[in-house]
């Protein structure tokens, strides 16, 4: 099956909250926002900018900690299920957007980009899409990105199933294009005793840590570490996951290089 290049607009939708949604929520939440804490140094009060914030689950564990959370995300579906959801409304809003289009400037003290919710879009975007996420820091903030490591993607089975909520199972066929970095899978959505079955796909593209490195620094911003999960073990390339934590510096290096002249240069005429 060929992945539509919207694919993101219909995913998350009522089955993906039905089937996703009931194993992520409780311990698991609180004991990725635990390590979130700490690895974006946060302080109390802090604002942090939750893109794309999908149901609300982080959003809402950091708000009940006391920072203020502002939650963006394009699933109709999903904010509504963050907005229902019972949390301290007063510390967190949750607005619709597109990532690639986010407006905030040095506003946030910290950002988080969670389960696999980068690199959906072209190369161009999603480069576009992390400098967006960087301007949206206060110089020093930090921004934790949860992806896939390309170098384990690349051992998995074509073919997998697993059990998912609502009495749903899963079968998955994935697709790995080490020339593209891509991870291609359709999933279909079977019920015991029901005839219905539910398709769905997606397609995300993968950098590996010397790529995050390039781009972070293109985007005005330092890599701190890369872990390998939320318990913070450092990175491997036989790790299953890809965290990365990086900071804004106060003066892009692009830009930098760009402001500094050679002694005796001319000065443009100004016009």
């Amino acid at each position: 099956m060929t992945v539509p290049r919207d694919w993101f607009r219909g995913f998350f939708d009522a089955t993906y909250l039905a089937t996703d949604g009931p194993a992520l929520h409780g311990p698991r939440a609180r004991a990725e926002t635990d390590f979130v804490t700490r690895a974006l140094a946060l302080r109390p009060g802090a604002r942090v900018l939750d893109v794309p914030c999908g149901f609300g689950r982080h959003s809402g564990e950091l708000a009940r900690r006391g920072y203020a959370v502002v939650g963006v995300d394009l699933s109709l579906t999903m904010l509504r299920a963050a907005r229902r959801a019972p949390r301290p409304h007063a510390r967190v809003r949750f607005v619709r957007g597109d990532m690639r289009r986010l407006a905030y400037r040095a506003e946030f003290d910290g950002l988080v980009c969670l389960f696999t919710s980068f690199g959906y879009f072209s190369e161009r975007e999603n480069v576009a899409t992390l400098g967006r996420f960087a301007r949206a820091l206060k110089p020093g903030a930090r921004l934790l990105i949860d992806h896939r490591n390309p170098h384990h993607d690349a051992t998995l089975p074509v073919h997998s199933w697993r059990r998912a909520g609502g009495g749903h199972f899963v079968l998955m066929t994935l697709t790995y294009d080490r020339k593209a970095a891509t991870h291609e899978s359709t999933w279909l959505f079977l019920r015991p005793g029901s005839p219905r079955v539910v398709q769905k796909s997606f397609r995300v593209r993968l950098w590996a840590l010397a790529q995050w490195r390039r781009r972070l620094r293109l985007a005005g911003l330092r890599l701190v570490r890369a872990y390998a999960d939320y318990r913070g073990r450092t990175y491997r390339r036989t790790s299953g996951r890809l965290l990365i934590l990086a900071e804004r510096v106060t003066a892009p290096r692009a830009r930098a290089g760009a402001a500094r002249r050679r002694p005796g240069a001319r000065r443009p005429a100004c016009r």
